[in-house]
């Protein structure tokens, strides 16, 4: 469950391996992720506290049930395009692109076929990212292009979209739909 999600979002700041913002567009979205962290950590702040650290499944559900429902209460008119904002999402989609059309194109394909998206599945802001679905890893290649995110947050590859998501309460808090190029087969 969280351990595939943690593994999206170590990966999304590689440790010792140095990330940079491609450019200043990138400055307002940075600004966004801010943001939404900050909204985030005010809604944990407001929900009581496990008294120990516990492995108590049923504590551990309420608490993420708790805390999905503030954030979605703080965020209630939140919708695509908030954080990947037009300018930013065709910044990221050059990117992308450049990335799967350069020499390494071939190996990041096969990186995200790790499995496809359920089927029926449709994304939308602030819906939890089910357990059921597959961890498709964001290929380091293109991973080392895109601006480094919060310890939190992590891309996530789903079908021909390009995810954000928050790796303690599991939401989607945006997404780029078709960012990725139609695979070959």
């Amino acid at each position: 469950m969280t351990a595939l999600l943690l593994i999206g979002i170590v990966a999304s700041s590689i440790a010792g391996v140095p990330q940079s913002a491609p450019d200043a567009r990138f400055k307002d979205f940075s600004d966004r992720v801010a943001t939404y962290v900050k909204l985030r950590k005010s809604a944990e702040s407001g929900l009581p506290r496990l008294k120990k650290k516990t492995q108590d499944a049923r504590k551990l559900d309420d608490r993420q049930e708790a805390l999905v429902k503030k954030v979605r209460e703080l965020r209630k008119g939140a919708k695509q395009g908030d954080v990947f904002t037009p300018a930013v999402s065709e910044a990221f989609a050059q990117m992308i692109k450049m990335e799967f059309a350069g020499p390494d194109g071939i190996q990041a394909e096969k990186t995200i076929r790790a499995g496809d998206a359920l089927k029926g599945f449709k994304v939308y802001v602030n819906q939890i990212y089910p357990e059921a679905l597959p961890f498709t890893t964001v290929p380091p290649t293109l991973l080392l292009k895109l601006p480094p995110l919060p310890a939190d947050v992590g891309y996530r590859i789903l079908g021909s979209d390009l995810l954000l998501v928050d790796s303690k309460s599991r939401l989607i808090i945006d997404y780029i739909p078709n960012a990725l190029p139609a695979l070959n087969s």
